[in-house]
């Protein structure tokens, strides 16, 4: 949906199907997952988008919504201090981490991603989640965007903003780049770390 004012992206849009059950699928499989540099929220369409605009009639079409994106009114109820918005957020949370994974690990695939300047990993083994803080807001959000859905340790993470913006006058020093393995084509940034174990342990 598109205001035809602005000319910008009230967003939000709907998606119809011809049956419910692939309805119920997409939004069960599909909620929650970036598109572009934000999280797309999916459910059920409610009654009516707005006044002079096609109507929901049937149960077989949902609604998609970009998160902090504008309201069905087209008024703004994006929230200006967001992660998404703010500068000051710079760190990337990783979930659903292998417990065996360290924070060299983690930065070392993270380095090769190619998101931008590392500052700051830490990890919390016990719990299977971290922080990689980067340089910018910029490079983070390259970094969620590349990163969530990945495979490390054949897990797959999950890459959000952090809770809390980055202090002003935090320390700012990229990390040095991590050790890596011999490159061999083909090969991803986790099977270079199985490599690097399979070597340590030989």
């Amino acid at each position: 949906m598109w205001d035809q004012q602005t000319g910008r992206s009230r967003g939000f849009g709907f998606v119809s199907f011809r049956n419910q059950q692939d309805a119920q699928t997409s939004i069960n499989e599909l909620n929650g997952k970036w598109l572009g540099n934000r999280q797309i929220r999916c459910n059920w369409a409610t009654k009516g988008a707005n006044a002079g605009e096609e109507k929901q009639s049937t149960d077989s079409k949902g609604v998609v919504e970009l998160i902090n994106g504008s309201s069905e009114a087209g008024k703004e109820n994006a929230n200006e201090d967001g992660p998404e918005n703010n500068p000051q957020y710079t760190t990337v949370y990783v979930g659903n981490l292998p417990h065996d994974i360290n924070s060299n690990d983690v930065h070392r695939f993270f380095h090769l991603l190619g998101a931008g300047s590392i500052e700051e990993v830490r990890v919390t083994r016990d719990k299977g989640f971290g922080f990689v803080r980067y340089s910018t807001h910029e490079e983070a959000a390259r970094a969620i965007q590349t990163g969530n859905g990945q495979l490390i340790g054949g897990r797959q993470i999950k890459c959000s903003w952090g809770s809390k913006p980055t202090p002003p006058g935090t320390a700012s020093a990229p990390l040095p780049p991590p050790a890596l393995a011999p490159y061999t084509p083909g090969v991803s940034a986790v099977d270079l770390i199985s490599y690097e174990r399979s070597l340590a342990l030989s």
